[in-house]
């Protein structure tokens, strides 16, 4: 957890000193990321077939036998 002494600080800082910490922070994370994940380099990846990714994942609830609004409330037939 950020001390609030720290989060004070960085609360009265410039907008570019806060971006310039956002960088640096996102790198760190990247930098470990990259230490834990060239185990994972290794295993090769399943690709996913992006036409038909979805097939045979949804269900029939039911018919629409009616419409959700009576027809006098539709805008488009007044």
């Amino acid at each position: 957890m950020i001390q609030s002494e720290i989060l004070q600080t960085m609360q009265q800082a410039s907008i570019q000193e806060r971006i310039n910490l956002i960088e640096l922070l996102l790198q760190s994370l990247k930098d470990e990321l990259t230490q834990v994940q060239p185990a994972q380099a290794n295993e090769p990846t399943a690709q996913r077939r992006t036409f038909g990714c979805m097939k045979e994942t949804g269900q029939i609830q039911g018919d629409i036998v009616s419409p959700a609004l009576a027809e006098s409330e539709w805008e488009v037939l007044q």
